[in-house]
Formats: C-alpha cells, sequence, structure tokens
C-alpha cells in the first residue's frame, strides 16, 4: 500500500494540502479545528488507546492516530517544523497529515470526530453524556 503526505506548504517529501482534494482537505480541516498537528490513518495496522509523551498526548482508534502538542511543552523538548520556531510558538495546527491511498474518508472523519470528542471532555462529561444519551465513555466502548 502507498500513502500520501501532506503538509502546510509542502516540501521535498511531502505535497501540500493547497494540492489535495477536498475529502482530504476536509480531515486536514476537521483536525486542525480542535487543534491536532499530526494525523496518521494507516491501511492496516490498528492501534487502540492513547499515549502521553514529552510532547504530544496521541489518541489511536483503529487506523486513525491523532497527535496533539501538549500545552505546556518544556524548551528542551520544543518541537520544530521546517522554520526554527517553536510548534507551541507560531507553528500551531495542523503540519503533517499522513494517509494511506486505500484511506475511507467518512470512516476517517468519524473517528477524528470521536477523538476530539475523547479528548475534549473530562470523565465526568463523558460518564454525564453515557447516562443521560448513551454516548460512549471511550474511544473502544
Amino acid at each position: 500500500m502507498s500513502k500520501l503526505i501532506y503538509s502546510r506548504n509542502g516540501s521535498a517529501t511531502t505535497e501540500s494540502i493547497d494540492n489535495a482534494s477536498p475529502m482530504i482537505r476536509a480531515i486536514w480541516n476537521q483536525a486542525h479545528s480542535f487543534g491536532a498537528n499530526i494525523v496518521r490513518v494507516r491501511a492496516e495496522k490498528n492501534r487502540f488507546g492513547t499515549d502521553t509523551g514529552r510532547t504530544f498526548n496521541s489518541f489511536h482508534h483503529g487506523k486513525v492516530s491523532v497527535y496533539k502538542q501538549k500545552d505546556q511543552v518544556h524548551e528542551s523538548n520544543a518541537l520544530y517544523f521546517a522554520r526554527k520556531i517553536p510548534l507551541t510558538k507560531v507553528n500551531k495546527g495542523m503540519q503533517i497529515l499522513e494517509v494511506a491511498s486505500s484511506l475511507d474518508v467518512q470512516d476517517t472523519l468519524d473517528t477524528v470526530d470521536a477523538i476530539q470528542y475523547y479528548s475534549e471532555t473530562s470523565f465526568f462529561e463523558r460518564l454525564w453524556n453515557r447516562i443521560r444519551y448513551g454516548t460512549p465513555m471511550s474511544l473502544n466502548s
């Protein structure tokens, strides 16, 4: 399976998101709207759960992984994309979208939406929504 890699402005190894199809840009825009920095959509391997690293919080559900930079990052862990400006300063928002050529756009949009809900709500909000509306408590339920 081949993969396509998009970045904000394009580079020698990535295509500019401006040259992507409207469906790919929809994924980019949805992820950008909640502050994701990197989104990967794999062709085959499934991952589930969340991870916390020194720079990113990552959310994995099925073939989709979303990486969102922490609000507070120590200077020694600052991440840079092309320009020598820390990600937390000017380079906020989406930077990289890596998608498999066999991408299911609607499934990806639904998964990014679920990850956004999970990442932006507290445990108690999800518990209340589970009791009141029957919404899932986690990405895996």
